[in-house]
């Protein structure tokens, strides 16, 4: 039951698209006094703007332009796989250019999504008489569009504002970030008072009242890098609604909340459902498992299909966990067995008789070999039957939020640590450590190199990790393996050389 308004969306949407043959004989009629009255059918009708959403978690697109460019992942070229012209390297170098294909898929994503929510808000705003269901959607779509803009603000800056869809202009100029900014702010506290409150079956996936807080604080959080001016003060007002609402705990295991059936999860704020039956459209699944694991990697799993051997976690990244930090959990090394525990090997470019060994280090960007780098596996992949995972993808969690409001807090008392925001931190560590007591910071070890050190192993994997280091100044001036010098334009994207030709009123981002 837990995704049944998202199955009900995604049947309709199916059946809208399937439904072609204008010849056939029309055995009802749907018409806006007997079909948008119930919230079930208002829901089933928003259906595309929601099922958008999964292609938030694509690697080769916005999650993974994101995660390849930060301090946390890599993908390095093995042998013969994964050279893709050099793009995943460029990435990781800070060397991308405009051309790059997956930056590319980034901006399809989300201006696809942003279409989306403009044609059905203009398709609902035209109903004549509007029940309490339609009102609420309408308010559902303005967050989500909402959104999806701030997805385009923190990663490409100056972007089209179009917020029309039947008198849109054919080729919209950008709008400067703080024109976006401005935009996303006004249109989730627009869309807040009306929309829903409770957390529940009828509400699980959907933009309610808590994801919209929470879409505020990330945006007030990196205001200062969009806009100049920080906003310190109004992230914590929002995430203190989302506190206050009761609504949300931490959970005492810390994996639950990435488990195969996440769904019961008191942490996570807004999920996007995900079923390994019924999400299966290639290109907005999750697959996580795939990229990341070895081509023989999938025996040690109940997986059917073998792995791609792609992404591994950045070596110095991994290291940074302590030894007792069951977190580290995520990152899969040693020697791969199958269940049954016959030991797995490898079968490229190393001897097929060597046994299959994953390594934190890796040798080389360029020709690393097939057994390299430390695995991600922060969602279970023990249940991944088909080409994607049933696993819900968390965006915004409660222990995200909690280390947030420490964050502000800090930089509210000129980069130091306060006593609330100390127990903050460590109210959400604790459940990492089986004797947490003795891992507890004080205000004295609680610096803001270490806050940030502490977010990436906290939220390693969720897609935010880039926008953490933009803030922290230390997307651009920190180093880490293979990243080269990075000017600070390269605090965002480019505007793709695709968009550019096919919009002559487009101007590139500065720097590129």
């Amino acid at each position: 039951m837990k995704k049944l308004p998202l199955y009900i969306t995604i049947v309709s949407l199916i059946a809208l698209v399937s439904c072609n043959d204008l010849s056939q004989n029309v055995h009802s009629t749907i018409t806006e006094d007997n079909f948008f009255q119930s919230e079930r059918q208002v829901l089933s009708a928003a259906g595309p703007a929601y099922s958008d959403l999964r292609t938030y978690t694509q690697v080769a697109g916005i999650w993974g332009v994101n995660e390849f460019t930060s301090d946390e992942l890599v993908l390095p070229t093995r042998g013969r796989h994964w050279y893709n012209d050099g793009m995943y390297q460029r990435y990781q170098r800070h060397q991308w250019h405009s051309e790059e294909g997956n930056t590319n898929i980034a901006w399809n994503d989300i201006f696809s999504g942003i279409n989306t929510c403009n044609r059905l808000l203009a398709q609902f705003e035209q109903l004549e008489e509007k029940s309490e269901a339609v009102e609420i959607i309408l308010s559902e779509l303005r967050g989500l569009r909402a959104f999806w803009y701030f997805t385009a603000l923190d990663m490409f800056g100056n972007v089209p504002l179009v917020t029309s869809f039947e008198d849109a202009e054919a080729a919209p100029s950008n709008s400067t970030q703080e024109e976006v900014f401005n935009f996303v702010e006004q249109e989730l506290l627009a869309a807040i008072p009306n929309l829903r409150t409770e957390m529940s079956t009828s509400t699980y996936g959907r933009f309610h009242r808590w994801a919209a807080y929470a879409t505020l604080a990330k945006l007030y959080m990196n205001a200062e890098v969009y806009t100049g001016t920080s906003r310190w003060q109004d992230a914590v007002n929002a995430i203190d609604e989302i506190i206050n609402s009761g609504q949300f705990s931490l959970a005492s295991d810390y994996f639950s909340n990435f488990a195969v059936e996440n769904q019961g999860s008191e942490e996570n704020i807004f999920v996007i459902p995900y079923d390994n039956t019924y999400t299966t459209e290639w290109g907005a699944m999750l697959q996580f498992h795939f990229w990341g694991i070895h081509f023989n990697g999938h025996n040690a799993f109940n997986m059917q299909n073998g792995g791609w051997d792609g992404y591994a976690g950045v070596p110095s990244f991994v290291n940074s966990f302590d030894e007792a930090d069951v977190r580290k959990d995520m990152w899969l090394t040693g020697v791969q067995t199958t269940p049954s525990g016959d030991t797995l090997y490898n079968n490229q470019e190393l001897p097929s008789d060597s046994a299959l060994v994953y390594t934190v280090n890796i040798s080389s960007l360029e020709n690393a070999h097939e057994n390299e780098g430390a695995r991600l596996m922060k969602y279970d992949y023990t249940d991944a039957q088909g080409w994607t995972l049933s696993n819900d993808f968390a965006v915004f969690r409660y222990g995200d939020m909690l280390q947030l409001k420490a964050e502000a807090l800090m930089r509210l008392n000129g980069g130091n640590a306060t006593q609330e925001a100390v127990d903050l931190v460590n109210q959400v560590r604790a459940r990492a450590f089986d004797n947490p007591s003795q891992h507890e910071y004080t205000t004295g070890s609680l610096t803001m190199e270490e806050m940030l050190a502490e977010r990436g192993r906290e939220i390693a994997g969720e897609g935010w990790r880039r926008h953490d280091q933009l803030r922290f100044s230390d997307f651009t001036n920190g180093t880490w393996e293979w990243k080269s010098e990075s000017p600070d334009y390269r605090k965002i994207f480019p505007i793709p050389q695709q968009q550019l030709n096919a919009n002559p009123n487009l101007s590139q981002n500065p720097g590129y």
